[in-house]
């Protein structure tokens, strides 16, 4: 089918027998020119593509359809007022800058305002200054009444007219080369349709929604860009039909599933843009129309995933309404087949922490996923696990997906710092890659080595657990009958999928950990594996972790934090040989057998007259406040441990612990107070603890002026209970020295 250009339709003796351009009073008002947020975006997108056809290669416009009447030959617009009103506009705005004297111009007009039609007549032989903006001249000019303000067609016009002046001021021969955009043109009465299709499709003047442009853009990109009209049909006959059904559950209050439907395409949009080895920051993925001109415009593949990705999700439905009519969501009950919230289920898998709810395509659906500071990759990751699984189930057992859907969400719960799009960060974009390893696992069961894209070996999930998965994935497969266990163990709330510290090989061990973090007191655990051995983790120079008692759920974050280690952190090997030789004692560990332990060492430190630091933080409870069990700690200054309040830093709530110890034991005057987090104040002056003593100095400039030693052997290790000596022996002269600055 041939097309046409504005020119060509409005010209003498064109085929079409048209005399003229009539917009009809049933046409809703000129809306390209509006402020509202979606008319800038449409402006803005017709206006772009415009030009780059103008300096390219051209550009074809979809179909504008209209009746010529008879009896003045005046073609009257049903579909493409918009576009042939912007046209116009171009037309007249390439006619005033290259002084072109074009009558066929007046033959363009709207009949749905007399302000409308008469500011046509007017401008059509107003010659503007090219240097002044447009509106401006065009309001001061003593034809322009100020109420034609007011009509939205003329305000929409002079938007439009500013903004093609702006855009369009460079092109040189810009007359001739409008010549380039073109369109279809089709006579309702050749299509034997009748003046109620106005009716229909206009509603009176009732604006079309962003999802009926939406829809229409798509089609047209299906259509014309990608040249499959059977496909445009019948992915129209989709969306009005069985994909609106698939939506109907998660309908607005409107009854409407428009928005829902956008919020899945853009989620899968972003799945194809990762497939594409790109990074979401080159797009706005909230712009619908950018994402069909950029992901899916010469890309039947893309239009393929995504019809394949929607249909699969119908036959779910369907699938799940047979095995449970009476469900009111059987989506829901799909994913809920698979996937587990908090606790180990069997035949699930629990979902990481970012993931809030199981209906994963409800969360997608309802936006919630696509707002800022939500953890999408995450829900992206699982939305293409299942999509995988879906489009292949003839190929892939159900079971087989199961373990495999595991492998996939053990590697997202232990790969924060990899499941990230940040091309300028040290981790870059990892998700191309991400997407290709997730894509092996579920179509294979294996985890590849190495992920190649266009050549080049990339990077993808945490390299740690990657290993963990491959040993596991050959265990349970030796060992079938302990996967339950093993997977029981996986989905623990203090390991989520990593399962080194216990070790999957270690089957007996299973049961006894998730007793013990049941059943216990997370304080009495942290003493009992402290007097093993010294199980702390050096995070840095300055800082160590340590395990915590639980408020709040604020311990959880401190095992969990030595269950997890970022990096090769070589005392991880600490925390995992104390945390076994724990579980081995017994199969029946509880507080008392714990605090056994604990009481153990404390009677063989004095028994020995050795008291380590971990003497204190066993003994004093004040060195265990329940936190994040991180402290201040340097390597050669066990002693001057500083308990931290916030995760990360020091914060004014810290404290020294041993002065803690020393106000809490009563070995400090009641009226003492904290100078600072290091600091107490004492005989008019401040206490701090040092590695061998306690020292005081002046408040005024920080000077010494006495000091409190504490005996101790040749490595530094005290001899005495440092706390108790002081209580005991604070006043005696020959250790307290400098009373004459009391």
């Amino acid at each position: 089918m041939k097309t046409t250009t504005l020119k060509g339709l409005i010209s003498n003796n064109n085929p079409y027998g048209i005399n003229g351009i009539t917009i009809p009073q049933i046409q809703r008002a000129y809306a390209q020119g509006r402020s509202d947020a979606h008319a800038v975006k449409t402006r803005d997108r017709f206006l772009s593509a415009i030009h780059d056809g103008l300096l390219n290669n051209g550009l074809t416009l979809d179909f504008i359809y209209g009746n010529v009447r008879v009896k003045d030959g005046q073609l009257i617009p049903l579909d493409g007022q918009q576009r042939l009103t912007t046209l116009w506009l171009l037309h007249w705005y390439a006619s005033r800058k290259e002084g072109i004297n074009n009558n066929n111009l007046e033959r363009f007009s709207y009949d749905t305002r007399y302000s409308a039609r008469d500011f046509l007549t007017k401008i059509i032989s107003y010659q503007p200054k090219l240097d002044i903006v447009l509106s401006c001249q065009i309001r001061n000019q003593g034809w322009f009444p100020m109420d034609w303000i007011n009509d939205p067609t003329v305000s929409g016009m002079l938007t439009m007219l500013d903004e093609i002046q702006r855009r369009f001021n460079d092109i040189e021969d810009l007359w001739n080369k409008l010549d380039k955009i073109d369109f279809y043109f089709r006579d309702i009465k050749e299509m034997q349709l009748t003046d109620d299709i106005y009716i229909k499709m206009n509603s009176r003047g009732k604006p079309l929604t962003d999802f009926e442009h939406f829809k229409a853009e798509f089609l047209k990109v299906i259509r014309t860009s990608n040249q499959d009209e059977t496909g445009a049909k019948r992915i129209g006959l989709k969306i009005d039909r069985e994909w609106t059904d698939l939506l109907w559950d998660f309908r607005d209050d409107r009854n409407l599933v428009d928005e829902g439907f956008l919020n899945l395409f853009r989620m899968i949009s972003l799945i194809l843009i990762y497939k594409a080895d790109q990074s979401a920051s080159e797009y706005d993925i909230m712009d619908d129309f950018n994402l069909l001109e950029r992901v899916y415009k010469n890309k039947s593949e893309n239009v393929m995933f995504f019809e394949n990705a929607l249909d699969c999700l119908i036959k779910v439905k369907n699938r799940q309404q047979q095995i449970n009519s009476a469900s009111n969501n059987r989506l829901e009950d799909f994913f809920a087949s698979y996937l587990s919230n908090a606790e180990y289920q069997k035949g699930k898998v629990v979902v990481p922490q970012q993931i809030s709810n199981i209906n994963i395509l409800q969360s997608i659906i309802e936006g919630k996923v696509l707002r800022k500071n939500e953890p999408t990759l995450y829900w992206l990751v699982m939305l293409f696990s299942f999509l995988l699984y879906l489009m292949n189930t003839g190929e892939i057992e159900d079971n087989d997906f199961r373990r495999r859907l595991r492998v996939v969400v053990n590697l997202l719960k232990n790969s924060r710092n990899e499941v990230v799009d940040n091309p300028k960060g040290d981790a870059g974009n990892r998700m191309p890659a991400n997407l290709k390893q997730v894509e092996n696992i579920i179509l294979t069961g294996e985890i590849a080595e190495s992920i190649m894209i266009d050549g080049e070996q990339r990077p993808n999930f945490n390299a740690l657990q990657m290993d963990e998965e491959r040993h596991k994935l050959l265990f349970t497969n030796n060992r079938p009958d302990e996967a339950n266990g093993l997977f029981q163990l996986e989905d623990y709330h203090l390991i989520e999928g990593r399962t080194e510290i216990v070790g999957y090989e270690n089957t007996h061990l299973y049961q006894r950990f998730i007793s013990l973090f049941d059943t216990c007191s997370y304080d009495q655990i942290d003493c009992a594996m402290l007097a093993i051995n010294d199980y702390s983790q050096r995070l840095n120079y300055w800082c160590v972790q340590l395990g915590s008692g639980d408020e709040e759920g604020v311990g959880n974050r401190a095992w969990y934090s030595l269950f997890h280690p970022s990096g090769r952190n070589t005392d991880f090997e600490k925390t995992k040989q104390s945390l076994r030789t724990l579980l081995e004692r017994s199969n029946k560990l509880d507080d008392t057998s714990l605090n056994e332990i604990a009481q153990s060492y404390i009677e063989e430190c004095r028994d020995k007259k050795l008291f380590d630091w971990r003497y204190y933080y066993i003994c004093y409870d004040c060195f265990r406040p329940d936190r994040y069990g991180k402290y201040t700690k340097l390597q050669n200054e066990p002693y001057r441990m500083v308990a931290l309040h916030a995760e990360k830093r020091e914060s004014s709530n810290a404290y020294q612990c041993m002065l803690m110890a020393l106000l809490e034991e009563g070995a400090m005057p009641s009226t003492s107070d904290w100078n600072d987090i290091r600091a107490l104040t004492y005989r008019k002056g401040g206490l701090t603890c040092d590695n061998g003593a306690f020292v005081s100095y002046t408040l005024s400039n920080d000077n010494i002026r006495a000091q409190f030693d504490i005996p101790q052997n040749d490595n530094g290790i005290d001899t005495v209970d440092r706390i108790q000596y002081f209580k005991e022996n604070r006043r005696d002269e020959s250790y307290w020295s400098n009373e004459s600055n009391e």
